[in-house]
């Protein structure tokens, strides 16, 4: 009886770590699609995301798209430390540092907005460039085992769709002035692959060697 009711606890506690990491990237992408409504001067072509967080162009506004920015990050960064103490594997645990280190840039992107100068941009380019590098280095743990090893494909193949749209943005090659595009794109990308984590773990699909489930 104690032992099923441990168990029970920690499927309890799992369930809640995923709705965060689940919940959590829904909140900003929600404060976006409310933002960009509330401001008709943001066009996709010719603004950043981080326009919308700029208190000169709407308090009101601002204080929800960096709201949503500071909450997601949180709600993220907790799903990774949880996830941390979890992992067996020294590599997934060492990709998975470097995504927690991208959680807090994404909730410095919310505290430091565009009014606070440079450091936006520091942290804005520390978050960009961050989490593909978490993507990569758990793809080369999923390459291991047999159970991940199609999961690595996405882990692999999603950092390059940004990393397109950044290269064709800043050679002035694409049909935008702004780094909206390229901003979403490569928040979605992250987006999806938490959730490939998430549903990894929700169907036991991670080995024993890696996944302690006690």
């Amino acid at each position: 009886m104690e032992l099923d009711y441990m168990n029970s606890l920690l499927k309890q506690n799992q369930n809640r770590m995923l709705l965060l990491g689940i919940v959590g990237p829904l909140v900003s992408l929600l404060c976006i699609a409310l933002a960009i409504p509330l401001s008709p001067w943001f066009t996709w072509f010719g603004n950043a995301l981080s326009d919308l967080g700029n208190y000169n162009n709407g308090f009101a506004v601002a204080i929800l798209f960096n709201s949503g920015l500071i909450i997601s990050g949180l709600s993220c960064f907790l799903f990774t430390i949880w996830f941390l103490t979890k992992t067996r594997s020294i590599a997934l645990r060492f990709g998975m540092i470097v995504f927690a280190i991208s959680n807090v840039f994404l909730i410095l992107i919310g505290i430091f907005s565009e009014n606070a100068g440079s450091i936006h941009f520091t942290v804005s380019v520390g978050f960009f460039a961050t989490f593909p590098f978490a993507m990569w280095i758990a793809a080369a743990d999923f390459l291991r085992f047999k159970e991940t090893r199609l999961y690595s494909i996405p882990s692999i193949v999603l950092p390059f769709a940004s990393i397109y749209l950044w290269y064709i943005t800043f050679t002035d090659s694409a049909p935008w002035t702004g780094v909206a595009i390229p901003e979403i794109v490569t928040a979605l990308t992250a987006i999806l692959w938490l959730y490939l984590l998430c549903a990894m773990i929700r169907w036991d699909i991670l080995p024993k060697n890696v996944w302690n489930e006690t």
